[in-house]
Order: C-alpha cells, then sequence, then structure tokens
C-alpha cells in the first residue's frame, strides 16, 4: 500500500503544480489586448484560464507525474540496494 500512497502523492502534487502553472499564466496579460477595454473574451483573466488553462494542466500533469515517478523509481531502487547490500546480523 505504501508505494500506492507516495504515488498518490507524487500525482495530486502534479496536478496542483499544472493549477498554479496555468493561474500564473493566465495572470500575464497580451499586448494585444491592452487595447480592448475590459474584460471582454480571452483577453479577460478567465478567458485566458479557459483558453490556456487544459492544455497547460494536461500536459503538466503528465510531464510532472512522469517525472515524479521516475525519480521516485531511482530513490526506492538505491534504498533497495541499500539495504541489500547492509551486513545482516545473524
Amino acid at each position: 500500500m505504501r508505494p500506492l500512497r507516495h504515488l498518490t502523492f507524487i500525482f495530486v502534487g502534479a496536478v496542483l503544480v499544472s493549477t498554479l502553472a496555468a493561474l500564473a499564466f493566465a495572470a500575464d496579460a497580451h499586448p494585444e489586448c491592452a487595447a480592448i477595454p475590459g474584460d471582454v473574451g480571452p483577453c479577460g483573466y478567465w478567458g485566458r484560464v479557459a483558453e490556456y488553462g487544459p492544455f497547460i494542466m494536461v500536459w503538466g500533469t503528465l510531464i510532472l507525474a512522469g517525472l515524479g515517478a521516475a525519480v521516485w523509481l531511482v530513490v526506492m531502487a538505491v534504498l533497495g540496494l541499500v539495504t541489500l547490500l547492509r551486513p545482516r546480523d545473524h
């Protein structure tokens, strides 16, 4: 059950970071929207979130979850080798 819990934390962290990245990216106003008054269409904050958010969240989650799982796998392999090579008391 421990590995499943670790991978769940990795996935939740990847989703959280991707969500925050989408919100942060949408906060950056585009220069071509400067001439449009108000919060209109894709030039508004939530319009940019709706336009860019799904793309950033899907790819960000896939990439970060993959990297997190790879790092976790390497750490578990190193811990396994350390445990295997440690002298045992008989």
